[in-house]
């Protein structure tokens, strides 16, 4: 019994000192909703640590926040959509997309009962997590489907902090529309709200939810960059594994401190249908955000979409058979 306890306490030992002695790195996300659950489980699964990187997983309120720090160096890579690379990169930052785990856009957006047809929506406010982030991406490319113009249309914008504000805005009235992740838009189509469009049905070209990081940190460490990418590979699988619902369900309760579990199997079916297993970023995907946000960003002239793409490393990944 005690050869036993000592075997195991060694392995124990050997592994923690083992994760301490893999490089660091911390990825940031500023999304409330299900799309960051390939990172939480490659955390827990130990997906990351397998190809040699101890990764963290940080919460910053939005994806502009996230991008700073990345700026600062406070993290090393951002999940973010390409909106926030595209802001980025006309600030002057060096940034790309090295693969892409949502290859599109995704989520509802929603409207309160009273809005029936696109054209009540004019005069009326919109609710948004930040300026430029992925949220308000989704609901300017939505209003674009819709072939509505803010400024036209006199649509306001006003800033809420996460998804389950901007559910309790909806409900009482101090907006009429948002987008949300489906966890959350699942809740209010069961009390009578309208989807006014499902960005994840409609032909929407867009890159969405994506690894970001600097090309610095990519010349610095172009292994610990591609085994991040390969835990994330690995994570996707998991995520779409029918065999692992029951564990990402857990995960999306947890970590979106759900009290139901038919909310979180909400997110976890949607994420059988946004998750794709080809992580290599796209170009056309980059686009149509590119020219929404040259709207609001002159800057932007002089970034051409190709420029925030860094797809060598996925390539060699996919090259290899892994």
């Amino acid at each position: 019994m005690r050869l036993l306890f000592l075997i195991l306490w060694l392995a124990l030992s050997s592994s923690s000192g083992y994760a301490q002695n893999l490089p660091l790195y911390r990825i940031a996300y500023g999304t409330t909703g299900e799309n960051p659950t390939a990172l939480w489980i490659g955390v827990e699964q130990g997906f990351y640590r397998k190809h040699g990187v101890n990764l963290e997983v940080l919460y910053m309120r939005t994806g502009p926040l996230a991008m700073s720090a990345m700026a600062s160096g406070d993290v090393q890579m951002v999940f973010t959509s390409v909106n926030n690379v595209l802001n980025g990169a006309a600030a002057g930052m060096d940034i790309v997309v090295v693969a892409t785990v949502i290859p599109k856009a995704e989520g509802a957006f929603v409207v309160r009962p009273e809005i029936q047809k696109p054209e009540d929506l004019k005069g009326k406010y919109v609710g948004i997590q930040s300026i430029g982030g992925g949220g308000w991406a989704n609901n300017m490319l939505a209003l674009d489907y819709l072939n509505l113009d803010p400024e036209r249309d006199r649509i306001q914008f006003l800033v809420l902090a996460d998804q389950a504000s901007r559910v309790q805005a909806l409900e009482t009235g101090r907006v009429q529309a948002s987008w949300l992740g489906y966890t959350f838009s699942e809740v209010l189509k069961k009390k009578g709200f309208v989807v006014l469009v499902d960005l994840g049905r409609a032909p929407i070209s867009y890159l969405g939810t994506s690894l970001v990081t600097r090309r610095l940190i990519i010349r610095q460490d172009p292994k610990a960059v591609e085994g991040i990418i390969k835990g994330t590979i690995d994570s996707v699988r998991f995520v779409l594994g029918p065999e692992n619902k029951a564990a990402v369900v857990k995960t999306l309760m947890r970590r979106l401190r759900l009290s139901r579990t038919e909310e979180a199997e909400s997110g976890y079916y949607s994420l059988q249908t946004t998750y794709g297993t080809d992580l290599r970023p796209k170009v056309d995907g980059v686009k149509k955000i590119h020219g929404i946000l040259f709207k609001v960003n002159p800057r932007l002239q002089k970034i051409k979409p190709e420029e925030i793409i860094e797809d060598s490393l996925i390539k060699r990944i996919q090259e290899s058979g892994y």
